[in-house]
């Protein structure tokens, strides 16, 4: 009779090779973690070969997940970067008091549309809540003109539109300039240079907008393929650019290089400036000159005052504001700042110095040279949080205009309280983003209706 044999357990041994495996991932997921902080920290015994390449490595998996969910988003009919969650966004303080009858003005807004599924431009009146005119942007054709943008019909936003005296509307796509006419959807120019964030006019009638520059580094080519220069970029109402001046150059013959390049630590920013406003001065006070441009750079947390005519920057301050966005010039000795009081390059939930803490509106005075809050307690009351966009609007009437770009909301004051709140609502669980949009009144509407009234062409309603 046979003698039965002993069985050998395999477990001991898969146990074995499981722990072996566990620990080679551990060291691998170790060593690449080291590596990639040292590629960050731009160590100097990496070459620039081997420091792309680290990070390469390091971004391939993020890339795979980020092509998979876009090609899953493509075949969605929303246009899933310009909405947010409304569980997430929308706040128990929130208000939806839209329209709102004892105010004469106008709301320009930009931001994404249920209607067309898309970024737009409409003039509504705030009494009825009317859309007087609309700007429906053929996205597929604009976007066939500005070759190298990322944008799709989307993701393509409209930012900041002014309203021309013509009807037509000029924006940037942060790709590029835009106008529209109020008859096509056509665009009547597309300027393939780009330009970003705000849109204004100066005092001859050009458009001045924050740029990008190779000009700030063309002396150090390590900095100039490493650094974002921004630029304040004039261009004619035709879409001709008529003029770049790097503002990186600016601050290195004002003196500022400090400013500009001793702040980060051990980290170099690559994006030390990021121009996000540009107003001009419409008139001559004690403390500047009519063309006196008032600048925001946001990653520096700094307001510059700029003389075009001389290019000396003649005035600067760093703070209290934190990562602002929109300023403004008040009367004659005073300049309004959209305080976004955020913390650099942070994340939800800790945007804020302290848990609680919202965006505010801050008054730099002049004369006294002292920082005030006029509107402290209208924002302890609302409670504005966009992080990384935002605007402040002063009114004729004293009051303000608020908009909150990431969450789709815009708030108009009075002097002491709250106007009308609107929220851009796209269905029962979404929200669409907003792009700079403007309070209008009557007088500045009144040309461009006019001529639209004129036209002998339907508006795009």
């Amino acid at each position: 009779m046979e003698e039965p044999t002993e069985k050998t357990n395999p477990w001991p041994f898969r146990l074995w090779v499981a722990a072996v495996i566990l620990l080679a991932l551990t060291g691998t997921v170790l060593i690449t973690a080291l590596a990639v902080r040292q590629a960050l920290m731009q160590d100097r015994r990496l070459t620039e070969s081997q420091t792309n390449a680290i990070l390469a490595i390091a971004e391939f998996p993020y890339q795979i997940g980020a092509s998979i969910l876009q090609i899953v988003r493509l075949l969605s009919r929303d246009p899933y970067l310009l909405l947010v969650d409304k569980k997430t966004a929308e706040q128990s303080h929130w208000q939806r008091s839209f329209p709102a009858v004892e105010d004469t003005g106008y709301l320009l807004f930009s931001g994404v549309d249920r209607e067309t599924q898309q970024s737009i431009v409409s003039l509504i009146r705030v009494a009825n809540g009317d859309i007087i005119v609309r700007w429906v942007p053929d996205w597929k054709d604009i976007l066939k003109k500005i070759p190298m943008t990322k944008d799709t019909k989307k993701s393509a936003r409209a930012f900041h539109p002014m309203l021309m005296p013509d009807g037509s509307v000029i924006f940037n796509t942060a790709s590029a300039m835009v106008r529209m006419g109020h008859c096509s959807r056509k665009p009547v120019w597309v300027l393939n240079d780009v330009m970003h964030h705000s849109v204004e006019i100066d005092n001859d009638g050009n458009i001045l907008a924050p740029a990008i520059s190779l000009d700030g580094f063309a002396d150090n080519p390590w900095l100039q393929d490493q650094i974002r220069d921004d630029a304040i970029a004039k261009v004619s109402p035709e879409g001709r650019l008529l003029e770049k001046r790097s503002f990186a150059k600016i601050m290195r013959e004002n003196g500022l290089q400090a400013l500009l390049l001793g702040t980060h630590g051990k980290v170099l920013n690559k994006d030390p400036i990021h121009l996000n406003q540009i107003t001009v001065a419409r008139a001559t006070t004690e403390h500047w000159q009519r063309g006196d441009l008032l600048i925001s750079a946001r990653h520096s947390s700094t307001v510059f005052l700029y003389r075009p005519a001389t290019g000396r920057i003649i005035w600067h301050k760093t703070g209290p504001w934190m990562n602002q966005h929109s300023v403004a010039f008040i009367g004659d000795h005073q300049i309004l700042v959209f305080n976004n009081n955020v913390i650099s390059a942070s994340y939800a939930p800790q945007y804020f110095m302290v848990p609680g803490n919202t965006n505010g509106v801050m008054v730099y005075d002049f004369v006294t040279q002292q920082v005030s809050e006029p509107y402290a307690k209208l924002m302890v009351e609302t409670r504005p949080v966009t992080v990384t966009e935002g605007r402040a609007q002063l009114l004729p009437d004293g009051g303000l205009f608020i908009e909150e770009s990431e969450v789709g909301r815009h708030l108009r004051f009075t002097k002491d309280r709250l106007l009308w709140s609107r929220i851009n609502d796209y269905d029962d669980k979404q929200i669409g983003i907003v792009s700079w949009s403007r309070y209008l009144t009557q007088e500045e509407v009144a040309l461009p209706l006019q001529a639209i009234a004129n036209s002998k062409c339907p508006t795009q309603k």
